[in-house]
């Protein structure tokens, strides 16, 4: 049997009703590790693989917003490779984001088909999702 596994994505959000949306949407099919700031974002990079990282934009942190998290993630080595996507309300910005370094930007309120397929798009062939997901939206 191969060795597949479930693909690790590390969530930055500090909107608890947002945290609450992203873990439902994901975590029947993702090892999801969700942190609440930057610094603990941070931290967890250092100490676990991810695969994928969400970074809500707005944390609500004047020193540490999901822009500078993206930054210093680049700057390390070990993390400089990482898939990270910004999350924010804003839309009119998704230019600067992807200017600034972000492999891709969703948008809130977070649709289901949209956060699947940039994450499928961006997971290894070494992964998998544990189950099939449905892309005609008739998967709950």
């Amino acid at each position: 049997m191969e060795n597949i596994k479930k693909a690790s994505v590390l969530v930055v959000e500090d909107n608890h009703l947002d945290m609450l949306v992203i873990k439902v949407l994901l975590e029947k099919y993702f090892n999801l590790y969700i942190v609440s700031n930057g610094e603990d974002a941070l931290k967890a990079a250092e100490e676990f693989d991810f695969d994928v990282v969400l970074a809500d934009i707005n944390l609500g942190d004047n020193l540490m917003d999901g822009v500078k998290v993206m930054r210093k993630l680049r700057e390390n080595e070990r993390t400089k490779d990482l898939k990270i996507f910004a999350v924010t309300a804003y839309a009119e910005n998704i230019e600067y984001y992807l200017e600034a370094g972000f492999d891709d930007v969703l948008t809130k309120p977070v649709i289901k088909e949209e956060i699947f397929e940039i994450l499928h798009s961006s997971i290894s062939v070494n992964h998998k999702f544990s189950e099939p997901i449905l892309r005609n939206g008739s998967n709950n």
